[in-house]
């Protein structure tokens, strides 16, 4: 008895991490917990699920209540192990349902998942735990079995304990604890959400926005379908972003792409163009910004022809500030190595070779001068739908004006 009781505890100290984890990402689904996390990519599953509305009930994170559920489970097996080993089917009885409930309730999530074409890996580790939670319990009853002890005679041995005189405080005691985290994963929820919230100022300021997004032309672009493109390919709203991959405007740009996308990851493209600010490849840039961006370029153009651009483009973006110091020192191509390294191993002369051949720098310098017709003169620049912004939008403003898209069919 003592190892099915001890197996459970420890798979619901495991499940209760992940699951504080996941209400964690539900309010900051931007953030990462490395090999634990639903996934790095800029679709990344935890963002899309955290703002799908289907990780709620009644506005109740699903999150958090698996948070309960696992502190009942420990709560109730660590009251057991106190009373005695007497006592341990009557933990069984009081385990069983919630266990059986657990995984009914994951098919259900399951379901959602699968409906949204999501594979969260957090998720997935939760199920997984109740699975073996489950099995565990299967055994326990036929251990229990052996001992001739049915479930109709295990709850009601559980029902006169709970109402037994002598076990009253224990109860109540455990009831208090349970009622306390409710209330504390309440309040965590609804100080949460209300920090949330949108005030005043920041809703005016989307308004402004807005207005003035729809103030500015909507320009015909004749523009060949980029190779550097993330997103869904028959998406309503193409999103065309002139970009230097060496540029900390357009890293932070990256982190606002990951916001997008989580929220619009069936409904927007973003289509890339290089215009590196290096005056080698680019003359239509005063001066150079960023030395050897237009290598760079060159590298992210390949990987595209290669098939793996959205990958080494999160690679980089994710290590950015790592790399920093190479960029500076003209190492345009520090991203490039490291991928190679850690990532892909092996070919990286070989890319490099590709990169530097005279197709990919035809293919940079057509995109720089369809920059260059267009009047670009700063990165990033972003048309979505043909209408120009220059600079970095705040996440809330450009998803702001997505949703207007979306709603209104401005196209």
């Amino acid at each position: 008895m003592r190892t099915f009781i001890i197996t459970i505890l420890v798979l619901s100290v495991v499940g209760a991490s992940v699951s504080a984890l996941l209400l964690y990402q539900h309010y900051v689904p931007q953030t990462e917990f490395g090999m634990l996390a639903c996934g790095g990519d800029l679709i990344n599953p935890c963002r899309i699920l955290a703002r799908s509305g289907f990780d709620t009930i009644f506005g109740f994170p699903i999150a958090g209540l698996g948070v309960l559920v696992y502190l009942f489970m420990i709560i109730a097996i660590a009251v057991t192990m106190i009373s005695g080993e007497n006592r341990y089917p009557l933990c069984f009885a009081v385990l069983l349902p919630v266990g059986v409930l657990s995984v009914i309730a994951d098919i259900i999530l399951g379901s959602v998942l699968i409906y949204l074409g999501l594979a969260c890996r957090l998720c997935i580790v939760t199920y997984t735990v109740n699975i073996m939670i489950c099995i565990s319990l299967f055994f326990w009853y036929l251990a229990l079995e052996e001992e001739h002890k049915d479930l109709g005679a295990l709850y009601r041995d559980l029902s006169a304990y709970l109402g037994g005189r002598d076990n009253r405080p224990l109860v109540m005691s455990f009831s208090f604890i349970m009622l306390f985290m409710f209330l504390f994963i309440l309040f965590f929820t609804a100080y949460m959400d209300i920090r949330s919230e949108k005030d005043d100022a920041a809703k005016s300021r989307i308004r402004q926005f807005t207005e003035y997004f729809y103030t500015r032309e909507q320009e015909t672009l004749a523009l060949p379908e980029s190779i550097m493109t993330i997103g869904a390919p028959n998406a309503e709203i193409r999103i065309v972003v002139f970009t230097d991959f060496l540029c900390s405007a357009c890293h932070r740009l990256y982190e606002v792409e990951k916001s997008v996308l989580s929220r619009f990851w069936k409904h927007v493209r973003i289509d890339y163009y290089c215009f590196p600010l290096d005056n080698v490849c680019n003359m239509h840039v005063p001066g150079t910004t960023y030395p050897n961006s237009c290598t760079a370029a060159q590298a992210f153009i390949t990987s595209a022809h290669k098939g793996f651009f959205p990958k080494l483009l999160e690679y980089h973006y994710e290590h950015y500030q790592d790399n920093m110091t190479g960029f500076n020192r003209g190492d345009a191509l520090a991203s490039v190595r490291k991928y190679f390294t850690t990532v892909l191993p092996g070919g990286y002369d070989r890319f490099v070779q590709e990169a530097l051949t005279e197709r990919i720098k035809l293919m940079l310098y057509e995109d720089v001068e369809r920059g260059a017709g267009l009047n670009v003169k700063a990165v990033p620049t972003l048309f979505i739908n043909g209408r120009r912004l220059e600079g970095v939008p705040d996440a809330s403003l450009l998803e702001a004006v997505l949703s207007e898209e979306l709603e209104t069919g401005h196209r």
